[in-house]
């Protein structure tokens, strides 16, 4: 066998693999889908075109491209202060005398995180 198809093989056998047991690859790979569709905004009175206005929106993310946080790691308020900007911003949660601070900067990145407050399953979204 010669050096191409080998290289080639492994390209294949490498791409495989990445699907099946690397979900950030798969993640990454479906954001660069693209997609787009074609919107019609009615027209207000005086501005002219009968049909409205033509609008494209353009969907950058596909499907799960951000990936949420699905077993948050919980600290105490001392280790988070010692992390956190004294004006930095979070998102505050007290279900049945159990309390969440998540941070706004983090959940910015992840944009939801999966958890269990109070007893209480919640999804987090920001």
């Amino acid at each position: 066998m010669s050096a191409l198809p080998k290289i080639a093989l492994f390209a294949v056998v490498g791409f495989v693999v990445l699907m099946l047991f690397v979900p950030s690859f798969r993640q990454v790979l479906s954001s660069l889908s693209r997609s787009s569709e074609t919107l019609v905004v009615p027209s207000e009175e005086g501005e002219g075109t009968a049909g409205g206005r033509q609008l494209e929106l353009v969907t950058l993310l596909g499907f799960d491209a951000i990936p949420a946080i699905l077993n948050p790691k919980l600290v105490t308020a001392s280790e988070a202060e010692a992390d956190m900007d004294p004006d930095e911003q979070v998102l505050g949660l007290s279900i049945n005398g159990d309390h969440r601070a998540y941070s706004i900067r983090l959940l910015s990145r992840h944009e939801i995180v999966n958890d269990v407050v109070g007893g209480v399953p919640v999804a987090v979204t920001w």
